[in-house]
């Protein structure tokens, strides 16, 4: 959407802004099948788990045309119930569910004045917040998650990128108020017996619902590089007596004139939560992603991933990559978030095929991915988890857009997508003696689950 021009006074920059709106239908069906411990001392315990919404909703904003430089703008997002949403199938995020149902929401999720140049920009209050790694939308419900708070981004010199920031607040896609950034972690101090946050804190900051101490600002610096064949990002999220966090990514094209193959690499090194021992969680990380010339003329595109993570039982959840303020980095977190979790190695592969590259049938876009986990399972281990794997299947479908796009696109018009993922566990455990090993308290795992997604959106 092309920017508006500069105005020369107030009144024509409120007269000439710009509208910004999205209408979007939304449901998703999630069956799981669970694996029942054989000495469950619970009566009744299902081995299912339902959950599910159907909502309506989606946001209008406005944002004036620039007047000196700055800009002031605001959105407002909403849902409501549409069709079945039964209170006990609760869960998925597409509705508000503080009270203990699917109830409608709305909320002032954005509400900003901007000032920017060439060279400089600077945003305060509430806003979207969408390129900075572990900061992000997290998109993929009804509303993204929005932050409240300055930034700071210079382009001053060729090349390089220098962001900073001070975030004080953050809502949830289906929020309706802002909490701080320690609560917006959603760290818990331990969950069924197990203690997740380790080493030196203090414990009268938890609770039974999780943080409950001080109010805390997140500040971030990130630095980016660019070049050619050639990119870097570097990013350190820091809140005092919380985290401190250290997110490296490189990219190199080893030919991107005769095709686009990717090399990505990286590293994040934290200190965990409270305890100021700083270790790797995760070891880095590697992609392939050959998009040769002769497969990207017939609309074909495939990848290749492998990641893994560090596995340190003195650190949070044994070293669990917990991304609360934005979107997973990891190359392998499809439907589920498993490539986040400690010690896990994962190899994901996928294939994307447009169909309207070569007007096979214009405006269809179709992906399919695979990944396998490979968790830490021993019996002796505090955070050992389930080996699982994941199929995901994508088809989108552009009223207006007849080729180029991906799945998650954001396109003007008319777009209805459709999504199939089916996740398998290994249940060839022994739960019973790893429960009472180390005293925890659960009566059932996860056997497999289907999860199905439609989104019907129109972009003005």
């Amino acid at each position: 959407m092309p920017k508006p021009a500069a105005s020369s006074n107030l009144f024509d920059a409120f007269a000439n802004g710009q509208v910004k709106a999205m209408f979007r239908y939304s449901g998703q069906y999630r069956d799981s099948n669970l694996h029942l411990l054989q000495d469950s001392s619970e009566p009744d315990v299902s081995d299912e788990k339902i959950q599910q919404y159907s909502a309506i909703g989606g946001f209008v904003g406005y944002e004036t045309a620039p007047w000196l430089h700055t800009t002031v703008g605001g959105t407002i997002y909403a849902a409501v119930p549409f069709g079945s949403n039964p209170d006990d199938r609760r869960g998925l995020g597409g509705l508000y569910e503080e009270d203990g149902g699917q109830d409608a929401y709305a909320a002032l999720g954005e509400m900003f004045i901007k000032f920017q140049n060439k060279d400089h920009l600077i945003k305060v209050g509430r806003q979207e917040m969408p390129d900075y790694r572990m900061v992000s939308l997290s998109n993929i419900r009804f509303s993204p998650i929005t932050h409240s708070g300055t930034i700071y981004e210079n382009r001053m010199f060729e090349n390089l990128g220098i962001n900073l920031g001070y975030i004080r607040r953050m809502k949830e896609r289906n929020a309706i108020e802002f909490i701080d950034m320690a609560k917006g972690a959603r760290l818990k101090e331990s969950a069924n017996g197990k203690q997740l946050v380790r080493g030196d804190y203090n414990a009268g900051d938890y609770d039974d619902t999780g943080y409950i101490g001080d109010e805390k600002e997140m500040m971030m610096l990130g630095l980016t590089y660019q070049r050619e064949k050639l990119s870097f990002e570097g990013w350190n999220y820091y809140i005092n007596d919380f985290i401190n966090s250290v997110y490296l990514v490189g990219q190199y094209n080893i030919d991107p004139k005769a095709s686009d193959l990717h090399l990505h690499a990286g590293c994040a090194i934290y200190a965990s939560a409270g305890c100021w021992q700083p270790y790797c969680r995760q070891r880095g990380y590697l992609a392939l992603r050959p998009w040769y010339s002769w497969l990207h003329r017939c609309g074909l595109s495939f990848f290749a991933n492998y990641n893994e993570l560090s596995y340190n039982e003195n650190s949070y959840d044994g070293g669990t990559l917990f991304l609360r303020w934005g979107t997973p980095q990891m190359f392998n977190s499809f439907q589920v978030q498993d490539s986040e979790l400690a010690g896990t190695k994962s190899i994901g592969v996928g294939l994307q095929y447009d169909f309207g590259r070569n007007g096979l049938i214009p405006g269809v876009v179709m992906r399919w991915r695979y990944g396998d986990y490979d968790l830490p399972d021993k019996l002796s281990f505090v955070d050992a988890r389930q080996d699982r794997s994941e199929a995901t299947f994508d088809l989108r479908y552009s009223f207006r857009q007849k080729s180029g796009f991906g799945i998650f696109t954001e396109m003007q018009g008319l777009s209805l997508q459709f999504r199939l993922a089916y996740n398998n566990y290994r249940t060839d455990y022994d739960f019973e003696a790893y429960r009472d090993l180390h005293g925890y308290d659960f009566q059932t795992a996860t056997k497999d689950f289907v999860d199905a997604r439609l989104y019907l959106d129109y972009h003005f």
